[in-house]
């Protein structure tokens, strides 16, 4: 057998383990193993879900940079790029700050 089928053989024998053992411990039925083990939780960070309006419409603007982005070239994308960000940068002051944090995040 080789190793990477053994290696899936035995990562899904420790998840089935660990659910018996689980439902075991919890003195859980079956239907409320299955409910606990197929139920979605939502978000892992509860409370990150709210952004504020502003937030959101910069997500909807990257949204449609990435879908202009398809349609440019390397040279077009450069360009569009530049021109951006040396609207931004010139234009709002805490674009010229969180550009430094980014800029010394990366050692630049």
């Amino acid at each position: 057998m080789k190793t990477s089928k053994l290696r899936d053989l035995i990562k899904e024998t420790i998840k089935e383990n660990f659910d018996d053992r689980m439902q075991a411990a919890g003195g859980f039925s079956d239907k409320e193993m299955g409910d606990i083990t197929s139920r979605d939780i939502g978000s892992p960070f509860p409370g990150t879900d709210n952004v504020s309006p502003f937030t959101a419409k910069a997500k909807d603007y990257t949204e449609k940079f990435k879908q202009e982005y398809k349609e440019m070239s390397d040279d077009g994308i450069d360009e569009f790029n530049k021109e951006i960000i040396e609207y931004l940068l010139n234009a709002f002051p805490s674009a010229q700050a969180a550009a430094k944090v980014v800029m010394a995040r990366k050692g630049l």
